[in-house]
């Protein structure tokens, strides 16, 4: 992240995101991967902030990174200020590695722990880089500091915290996206993902790693933000494909009195799916408080 992309239109969408979040008393945790301004025309795209239709997706944001815009003062400290993202916790420090090879691994890991700190007590840590994940932990790379490592989302991640973390497809193949998307879903195989995808401007994705007891929640969080953004947010599946909707715990099937059989299960986004033995191949997905009114309970 840099101090001139905040107002741009992929940031409208992303603070509405945690926004929603906030809002639901997910206790959200953002390091920023702050980087130095380059003087490139990145974080141009602010055009919308004229555009009233653009403001119905979230006024209180829209407002907010506006009033921002125009004051000239596109920061992290000024998004930080507004209070926005209600009850957030920030890690600003400077992502700027120099000095010989063990200097900048030295910075590097001292940087992080830091942020180790600044974020405890969250509940959900938004990573924030430049450019996405790296596909090693390789403190000499290029470019390193535009770039988050897999130790660092797994640190997060085996702390206790759901993580979610920025990336893009860019020039990549679908091939080679599928497989970047599955990074981390690979080295932890235990947690939940779900990607989002903004599609505002240039396509920008947000890798969710969710833990097991967290899930239904963010489940209501993020289809809720799909429902407000309309088609600007859509949802990718990694290759464990649609983890919302797979059957936890044990099914339960009864006889109508007509030999129909219907077969319940529950599912992990905390719905109920019914299946009916008349159409074999439909299913009916309900919240558990209308399937009970349904049954009359």
């Amino acid at each position: 992240m840099k101090n001139q992309y905040v107002g741009d239109v992929g940031d409208y969408g992303k603070c509405s995101m945690l926004r929603a979040f906030s809002e639901a008393g997910v206790r959200v945790g953002i390091n920023w991967y702050l980087t130095e301004d380059d003087g490139s025309n990145d974080g141009k795209h602010i055009s919308y902030l004229e555009k009233e239709d653009m403001r119905r997706y979230d006024p209180v944001v829209f407002d907010v990174l506006k009033k921002i815009v125009n004051s000239g003062n596109r920061s992290v400290q000024a998004v930080q200020d507004s209070g926005m993202i209600e009850n957030a916790l920030y890690y600003d420090g400077l992502l700027k590695i120099q000095g010989n090879p063990p200097e900048k691994e030295h910075f590097r890991i001292h940087w992080f722990n830091k942020s180790m700190d600044a974020l405890e007590g969250s509940n959900l840590i938004f990573m924030d880089p430049d450019n996405g994940l790296l596909d090693k932990n390789d403190y000499l790379a290029k470019g390193a500091d535009k770039y988050i490592f897999p130790n660092e989302v797994k640190r997060y991640y085996n702390e206790g915290y759901n993580v979610v973390y920025y990336c893009h497809k860019g020039r990549r193949t679908y091939t080679q996206w599928d497989d970047y998307k599955n990074a981390m879903v690979d080295r932890i195989p235990d947690a939940k993902p779900v990607i989002l995808t903004f599609h505002k401007g240039t396509q920008r994705s947000y890798i969710f790693l969710i833990h097991s007891e967290d899930f239904i929640l963010y489940r209501k969080v993020i289809d809720g933000i799909k429902s407000r953004w309309c088609n600007l947010f859509s949802e990718e599946y990694s290759k464990k494909g649609d983890v919302a909707g797979a059957s936890i715990g044990q099914k339960i099937s009864f006889t109508k009195s007509d030999g129909t059989v219907l077969t319940l299960e529950s599912r992990a986004d905390g719905q109920v799916q019914m299946r009916s033995s008349a159409r074999p191949n439909e299913y009916v997905v309900q919240p558990v408080d209308l399937f009970c009114r349904l049954l009359g309970y």
